[in-house]
């Protein structure tokens, strides 16, 4: 008889807890056709402070990496080759005043579940990575890594607090402890373990700082590998990959290595059902 009981109250503690997830109230998802939508370059994502959402020419995955914050492309296993390479428009409802960033996440969660019948789980596996080590033996460093005496934790912490102002975004000039990234750019003072972690996105593996170095730098490093990442069909003559760039500019190596973390693993993802 207990055990019925035990069973049953966490028949409606799990009913409770699904009744109680946000989920968005309208949901429009159509494909987005070369010939008909805007430039095949433009990936739009605009999310309102309630929580709601509307993208233009949007691949699935980009929405699968903000409903999953904790992951990224090189942490997801399984994902169908169509869900990099189809393009969605997608306009959603939220029914909340205002929507936490888990808010936010749990509801694209649900509605991927819901139209695209998404199944996930997380996998602890050991897969390829990248060690970021001294490349000259007298541990000399490029041009482009220059040690600071600023010390970002306490200018960061500082921001967090709200007892120092939010850095002003310059591309052209960062402001101290700031850094920008893109493809095939990255520029500001940081620590090597922040590099490691915007390195994942040019080299489309996790990157593990075992420079040994600490404290901040100040670095900048410029390559070409945005165009091969992006998927062209051939680099530009003389391109400079990521991985030449930082030897020569950074003085630091990526080495092929294997690393242990929890990745999200697709079990399930289909072309989204009509509106």
């Amino acid at each position: 008889m207990r055990t019925s009981r035990v069973a049953l109250a966490l028949l409606v503690a799990g009913v409770f807890a699904h009744a109680q997830a946000p989920a968005f109230d309208v949901v429009s998802i159509t494909l987005s056709l070369p010939e008909t939508g805007p430039d095949r370059s433009a990936n739009i994502v605009r999310q309102r402070p309630d929580g709601g959402l509307t993208t233009t020419r949007t691949p699935v995955a980009t929405l699968i990496y903000r409903a999953y914050p904790d992951t990224s492309a090189p942490d997801t296993v399984g994902l169908p080759d169509w869900a990099r390479r189809e393009f969605y428009d997608v306009t959603a409802t939220s029914p909340l005043a205002t929507a936490t960033v888990e808010q936010r996440a749990a509801m694209l969660r649900a509605m991927l579940a819901d139209r695209f019948q998404l199944r996930t789980h997380i996998e602890r596996r050991e897969l390829p990575s990248y060690d970021l080590v001294l490349d000259r033996k007298d541990g000399r460093l490029g041009l482009g890594l220059v040690p600071t005496n600023t010390d970002c934790d306490a200018v960061n912490a500082a921001r967090r607090a709200g007892t120092a102002p939010p850095p002003i975004f310059d591309p052209d000039k960062p402001e101290p402890c700031t850094i920008i990234g893109s493809m095939d750019l990255i520029r500001g003072e940081a620590a090597i373990s922040v590099l490691a972690q915007m390195l994942r996105a040019s080299t489309g593996r996790l990157v593990v700082d075992k420079t040994g170095l600490r404290g901040a730098y100040r670095m900048s490093l410029k390559f070409d590998l945005a165009v091969v990442a992006l998927g062209a069909v051939a680099p530009p003559e003389n391109a400079l990959s990521v991985f030449t760039a930082v030897r020569e500019q950074l003085g630091l190596r990526l080495e092929s290595s294997r690393a242990e973390r929890d990745v999200l693993v697709i079990d399930r993802l289909e072309r989204p059902t009509e509106n």
